[in-house]
């Protein structure tokens, strides 16, 4: 909860202004109003009383503004907001106390507004008792909008041209088994080849990207599925991608079997920014059938993660060559204790780019690997497998294998779907 009213009142100009910079990052914030007639005569104690119930009852995260009218306003970059019931009783009762001391103004018939930024702007402006929509000098201004500006930057082609595949291996006995491919956009490489001209700056203009790439990706992956299915498809993206209208189109665009094949994986550093809404976002994603990861789990976090309390299906620790040291034990022995306590397939090794990488992760009783190495063990099978036109080498075997693209221009195949069983290697 960030309580903003405790400050100097906040005027209506400066607040619409706030939410055009959030629409202009691309987000569409959940408004909800307070309307506390300026009769009422509110002092400062009130106000601070009203916004100490906001910060008990209120989801984190919730930005609260006192308004120069009197009002007062709540935010959401991404949710809208839960049941208020409690909050509101609070609310009535702080402002019965003003009644009777006052012994001037009334109570509104609707003390509670709920909007969405920019689509129920009209009404909101109605209720701040604004004219029209120019009514700032402001608003005049056509703002910069990153978000369309990079979806109409990032074209398809380029999507395909920096998007890789990577398969996750199970090892047990002397087979070993494909346990699905994760599909991902290389930002580094888009940035490099595709966006070169733009400079992006700062957490929050990578976070536009981010979230724009996260609907370049699922467009990608639908147009890709009659083919891959049902391979099983990890695809790594934002918490609030989830809660998105995108999203949910994207969930059912296909049969059934798209959601029962699919895996969504989350940062760590993403989910702890917001972990009630990460939890949220498990909590729907599981409710579809879809499989939640955490992932880009480093060996010093295992250390302030608690494996019984992680609701997910199935977690990303990346390989450190560090590990290596005596200095390590202790990440060495909690990666042990991870690993007895998650099932075989659903601690997954990544970033594994040796084979020490490989040897070292199974002495810790870790089955399931992914990355370049991994991938470099599939190769000698390619030739037998891959039944593209006018492939002639291993090594154009090796490009159809983790580069999607392929799939398109040659017609390739994915060649190791998940559940199939490979001799030693």
């Amino acid at each position: 909860m960030t309580v903003s009213s405790s400050k100097s009142e906040l005027s209506i100009a400066k607040f619409v202004e706030n939410l055009r910079k959030l629409g202009a990052n691309g987000k569409r914030p959940a408004v909800a109003i307070l309307n506390i007639p300026v009769s009422l005569r509110l002092d400062p104690q009130d106000y601070q009383d009203i916004s100490r119930d906001a910060f008990h009852h209120l989801p984190e995260k919730t930005q609260v503004y006192r308004l120069d009218n009197g009002m007062m306003t709540f935010i959401r970059a991404a949710k809208s907001f839960p049941e208020v019931d409690t909050f509101l009783a609070n609310v009535l009762e702080t402002l019965n106390e003003v009644l009777d001391r006052q012994g001037l103004g009334d109570l509104p018939v609707k003390l509670w507004h709920k909007f969405r930024w920019p689509d129920d702007r009209k009404a909101m402006y109605d209720l701040l008792g604004l004219p029209e929509e120019n009514h700032f000098a402001t608003e005049m201004l056509e703002r910069f909008d990153m978000s369309e500006m990079l979806r109409g930057a990032i074209t398809e082609e380029a999507v395909f041209d920096s998007c890789r595949r990577q398969a996750i291996l199970e090892f047990y006995d002397s087979r070993r088994e494909v346990l699905g491919h994760e599909l991902y956009c290389s930002l580094d490489y888009l940035r490099q080849h595709h966006l070169a001209s733009f400079l992006l700056e700062g957490p929050g203009e990578v976070e536009i990207l981010s979230g724009v790439l996260d609907e370049k990706l699922m467009d990608v992956t639908k147009s890709l599925a009659p083919q891959m299915l049902p391979d099983t498809l990890h695809l790594n993206m934002m918490v609030q991608t989830i809660f998105s209208d995108h999203f949910t189109e994207f969930l059912s665009s296909e049969d059934s079997r798209f959601a029962e094949n699919l895996a969504i994986e989350f940062s760590l550093e993403n989910a702890i920014a917001d972990w009630w809404e990460f939890e949220d976002a498990c909590k729907l994603l599981r409710s579809a059938g879809v499989r939640v990861g955490l992932d880009r789990i480093t060996l010093p976090s295992l250390e302030f993660l608690s494996p019984r309390k992680m609701n997910v299906d199935f977690i990303k620790v990346i390989w450190d060559q560090n590990i290596l040291g005596s200095k390590r034990a202790d990440a060495t022995d909690r990666l042990r204790e991870f690993a007895a306590l998650f099932d075989s397939r659903n601690l997954i090794l990544t970033r594994c780019d040796s084979r020490t990488a490989l040897r070292m992760g199974r002495s810790l009783g870790v089955d399931a690997f992914q990355g370049s190495y991994i991938d470099a063990l599939l190769g000698k099978y390619l030739h037998n497998d891959c039944k593209s036109r006018n492939t002639t080498t291993d090594r154009k075997c090796a490009v159809c294998q983790w580069a999607p693209r392929e799939l398109r221009k040659n017609g390739c195949d994915f060649h190791f779907r998940a559940g199939k069983i490979l001799a030693e290697i």
